[in-house]
């Protein structure tokens, strides 16, 4: 247990000191520590997950130790230690020794000058509570149910109070599997079946099942690797149907990269027609061409581009795009915990701008009768039913539609067609669909 302590540590300075989440600095961790036992990587995931989905009010319990709340002036190691050292106390069922093997252990990377200077918080720490008594309504929901502040705020100013309270309340959601009929068929999650993995189909959409208990192992199997099936969330598997691309379309799919997506899309069509998928990073886009062979893609092409500016592609119109812009994230908070405390008002309002250029650029690539379906993982209004709003109030060649699968609620600002997922509701990630189509020059 002490090495998996000792690994989450340096996975959280990761996370910390160059801004990657929580898989990125778990895999420079392990390689730069030379982890190879899958019991330590896996007890170190599962202890940075949880210090990172906790931040805020292990922040604040460590901040009631030191004066004038200097937690964030403490030097990286430092903040990174009492975070786990918080955790391992107040969430875990950790012994004393075990606490005092992991103090020691930090002493031996840590210098003993520097462990001192924090002594006074590591003895206090145990007896730390947190006085809800004098805390509003918004900073005990902020601190109970691990979320920002701020996002609690806006919530309850933008949201009604059932809203407000489905997307406060925390959850596990489970994994999906969306087989790859390029590869294979359903036949696969019978023999996934046998091999001690449980599913449940899920009905309302094409070869989607919701995986049941522990996915340990899923990632290893041969099928997996082979791309006969893949992980992909119920909520973006829903993007593609309800795009419900024709098998001779010509598909403009715009920040396509890593590829999840234009992979469903090349198997609805049958590898059929073409699909042209432009992203403005090179690096996803090397990540992008490794997911279409995996998957056995052969009818799409891939164009570094940057969508906000006028660019062209090689056809005059096409049948369908569909735009999944840069978004905040907010609908996977459950999912990615470190994106929470990275996350501010002020980003959305600069995602919304960009989002804003990306669709009105991408709309002069549709011809008439085509179809543009919109679709980000953030739940917030202004990323969301603010843009399908004032890019229709600017085009009027283009109407919102009905969509052919609809599992979500109906979008906001009168925007009725389009549809919201939530996570504690539709147990999946939380995303907004929007389906347009030109129906006019």
């Amino acid at each position: 247990m002490s090495e998996a302590w000792f690994v989450a540590l340096e996975a959280l300075n990761w996370v910390e000191l160059d801004g990657k989440n929580e898989d990125s600095a778990l895999r420079k961790t392990f390689k730069k520590l030379k982890i190879k036992n899958n019991e330590v990587s896996n007890q170190a995931s599962n202890i940075l997950y949880a210090v990172l989905k906790r931040k805020n009010t292990i922040d604040y319990l460590i901040n009631l130790t030191l004066e004038s709340h200097l937690l964030e002036r403490l030097e990286v190691g430092l903040r990174s230690f009492l975070r786990l050292y918080t955790y391992m106390i107040h969430y875990t069922e950790c012994s004393h020794i075990e606490s005092q093997q992991f103090i020691n252990q930090i002493r031996n990377v840590l210098d003993d000058k520097k462990l001192k200077s924090i002594l006074t918080t590591i003895n206090l720490i145990s007896s730390l509570k947190i006085p809800w008594g004098q805390l509003s309504r918004e900073e005990k929901l902020a601190y109970k149910n691990f979320l920002p502040l701020w996002y609690v705020n806006y919530l309850y100013r933008t949201f009604d109070e059932q809203t407000a309270a489905d997307l406060i309340q925390p959850i596990d959601a489970p994994k999906y599997v969306r087989v790859n009929q390029l590869k294979g068929d359903d036949a696969v999650i019978n023999w996934l079946t046998s091999k001690g993995f449980q599913f449940k189909v899920v009905p309302e959409l094409n070869h989607t099942y919701c995986l049941l208990g522990d996915s340990t192992g899923l990632t290893s199997t041969k099928p997996y690797r082979e791309g006969i099936f893949i992980l992909q969330d119920k909520a973006s598997i829903l993007v593609s149907e309800v795009a419900a691309p024709k098998q001779n379309d010509i598909v403009l799919d715009v920040c396509a990269a890593p590829g999840v997506k234009t992979s469903h899309l090349a198997a609805i069509m049958s590898n059929q027609g073409k699909i042209i998928s432009i992203d403005s990073n090179s690096r996803r886009l090397a990540s992008w061409k490794r997911l279409i062979n995996k998957m056995g893609v052969t009818n799409a092409e891939s164009m570094l581009v940057d969508a906000t500016s006028d660019y062209k592609i090689p056809t005059e119109e096409v049948n369908l795009i569909i735009l999944d812009p840069p978004c905040s994230g907010t609908g996977t908070f459950n999912k990615i915990p470190s994106s929470k405390w990275r996350v501010t008002q002020k980003l959305i309002e600069e995602n919304a701008n960009i989002q804003k250029i990306l669709i009105e650029k991408a709309s002069t690539h549709l011809k008439k009768g085509g179809f543009l379906v919109y679709s980000t993982c953030s739940i917030t209004i202004e990323e969301n039913e603010e843009v399908i709003k004032n890019f229709l109030e600017t085009h009027p060649g283009f109407r919102l539609v009905e969509p052919n699968y609809k599992l979500g609620k109906k979008g906001l600002l009168g925007l009725e067609e389009a549809q919201r997922l939530y996570p504690s509701v539709h147990k999946c990630d939380g995303f907004f669909i929007a389906k347009l189509e030109k129906y006019q020059l």
